[in-house]
Parts: structure tokens; C-alpha cells; sequence
């Protein structure tokens, strides 16, 4: 890979009981932002905690 800076934006919502989202955007030209991915369920809250070093209650 060559020499490269990225900006990557993460959003994660566990709200209300629902099923958990986490979803990764890359910053676009302008004020825009592109979704690289999504995931969901267990998967979604496992990327969460490793990102963020929380382990759930």
C-alpha cells in the first residue's frame, strides 16, 4: 500500500431495545461523506467495543 491519509467516520446507535447499527463513512470532497460499510447485531456491538475499549453492562 502506498503512503496514504484517510479521515473515517463512525456512528454506532443501541437505542430504545432496537438492534444495534455501526456505520463507517469516509469523508468525500466538500461536506460530503460516503458509507464504506454497516453492520448489525452482535457484530456491530463487538466493533464498537474493541473501537472504543467499553465492554457492555
Amino acid at each position: 500500500m502506498k503512503n496514504v491519509s484517510d479521515t473515517f467516520l463512525v456512528s454506532f446507535d443501541y437505542t430504545n431495545g432496537d438492534i444495534p447499527v455501526l456505520i463507517v463513512g469516509r469523508r468525500g470532497k466538500e461536506l460530503e461523506i460516503d458509507i464504506v460499510n454497516a453492520f448489525k447485531g452482535d457484530e456491530a456491538k463487538e466493533l464498537y467495543q474493541r473501537l472504543t475499549g467499553k465492554e457492555e453492562k
